[in-house]
């Protein structure tokens, strides 16, 4: 009877022991789901660059530049170019340059996402702002003197030139140390494909000589005729940047 009662007590304190379990089996381990792979970004191709022309006149020559880009992941591309201290965005755009010799466009194509392509193009601008050696080529060929008579010159807004000539030695009929400006009641003009007119050249108190000439695509040489305005006489010069 006390061993009865022991085992009473014994299940009513411990009411799980050498019962099955009602509620069913454990659930077994549970399989990690992979995660979904992110598609790497892929940067845009640009296909094609024009610039055009390649030489121009520094504030004169609209200078057209188109490109073409195309994009692997067919993202939306947007176009952004930059030359000479300035910008513009679009597949195609026009602008003037500023500057004396090479000038890089440099055009970037970004899809917005991180990824870019970049190329670039050279123009050559040409500005009649500096020193040149100036020289008569027929007349006083014969005659060219070891240090070239020297014009110094400014252009300006619209194409406006002015200027002073210097004649360190002797030239044509030149004496040296004879000075000259370009008349400023007859302003000279530069035009943006590069020709040169209008220059009065006044030389000491005797010449008086007409310039006509054009810049070629280096912007360093300009050619060209002179008349005297005294005598009608026609000669050649040259001008090459210093």
């Amino acid at each position: 009877m006390y061993r009865l009662a022991f085992l009473l007590m014994l299940v009513i304190a411990f009411p799980g022991c050498g019962g099955s379990d009602s509620g069913g089996s454990a659930p077994g381990p549970t399989t990690p789901t992979s995660p979904t792979a992110t598609q790497t970004n892929r940067s845009p191709s640009i296909t094609s660059v024009t610039v055009s022309p390649a030489f121009g006149v520094s504030g004169l020559t609209v200078i057209s530049m188109s490109a073409s880009a195309s994009d692997a992941d067919n993202d939306s591309l947007s176009y952004s170019w930059s030359f000479a201290g300035s910008t513009a965005t679009g597949p195609t755009v026009a602008s003037t340059m500023t500057g004396d010799g090479i000038v890089t466009v440099t055009l970037t194509v970004s899809d917005g996402k991180g990824g870019t392509a970049t190329d670039s193009r050279s123009v050559m601008v040409g500005t009649m702002t500096g020193r040149w050696g100036f020289i008569f080529t027929t007349t006083c060929s014969p005659n060219v003197p070891t240090i070239l008579p020297v014009l110094t010159l400014n252009q300006f807004e619209g194409g406006v030139v002015t200027g002073d000539l210097a004649s360190p030695a002797a030239w044509c009929n030149v004496p040296a140390g004879q000075t000259g400006k370009f008349d400023p009641a007859a302003p000279a003009k530069i035009d943006a494909n590069g020709n040169f007119t209008g220059a009065r050249l006044k030389i000491g108190n005797y010449s008086d000589t007409m310039l006509t000439g054009t810049m070629d695509a280096t912007g360093r040489t300009i050619t060209g005729t002179t008349r005297s305005v005294s005598s009608g006489r026609t000669d050649t010069f040259r001008m090459t940047k210093q």
